[in-house]
């Protein structure tokens, strides 16, 4: 692996990623997100803001969901009326916002600011990585779904699945959040900064 491909192979581990990297970073000081709730921010980076923040509402949400159902609060019909639903809707939101990203946003974030675009082309790559997760959420959810129409199957039969589809979420959860928090601190300066003139 060259030395390239190594860094590449760190920066892209949404896992681990404690924050934007450095090289990701030369507009922070005229834009830093300490300041964000005091500046008169692009009006579509404040919707980009508001976007992120019902994404994190939905994740906390059926991470209460979740943990309500592991302390034995909710029992596992409960839990699946209102998980699976609440989940459908956020995975089509998320795939959604994706794509308008992908194929219409970040072509224009990145002309506005070339020196952004690897920092646009990371995220276009954990939009890869973050579809492969959506779509083991959505398999565990559809399981748990199917499975629990079967009047034969039991409460007890029928826990596995939900612990699968609450771990997904979990895991979900902290690379979904890793790649917000990072993309806003992408998004948000290059269009304050550098979107004057940007129609969406």
């Amino acid at each position: 692996m060259s030395t390239i491909e190594a860094d590449r192979a760190l920066t892209d581990a949404l896992d681990r990623r404690d924050g934007l990297p450095a090289a990701f970073r030369f507009l922070e000081s005229g834009c830093p997100r300490s300041a964000w709730s005091t500046m008169a921010l692009h009006p579509m980076a404040q919707h980009w803001l508001d976007i992120h923040g019902w994404f994190r509402g939905q994740i906390g949400d059926l991470q209460t969901l979740g943990n309500a159902w592991r302390e034995g609060a909710i029992d596992t019909a409960a839990y699946r009326a209102a998980a699976t639903p609440r989940l459908r809707r956020l995975l089509d939101n998320l795939h959604h916002h994706h794509t308008l990203e992908t194929e219409q946003a970040f072509p224009m974030l990145t002309a506005a600011e070339p020196r952004m675009a690897a920092g646009f082309a990371l995220l276009d790559r954990d939009h890869d990585a973050i579809e492969h997760l959506l779509s083991a959420m959505a398999e565990a959810s559809n399981a748990l779904v199917r499975t629990g129409f079967d009047r034969t199957v039991s409460a007890v039969e029928l826990a596995p699945l939900a612990e699968t589809l609450t771990n997904r979420i979990e895991r979900g959860a902290a690379l979904i959040g890793n790649h917000l928090r990072d993309e806003e601190e992408i998004v948000v300066p290059v269009l304050t900064l550098r979107g004057a003139h940007l129609r969406f």
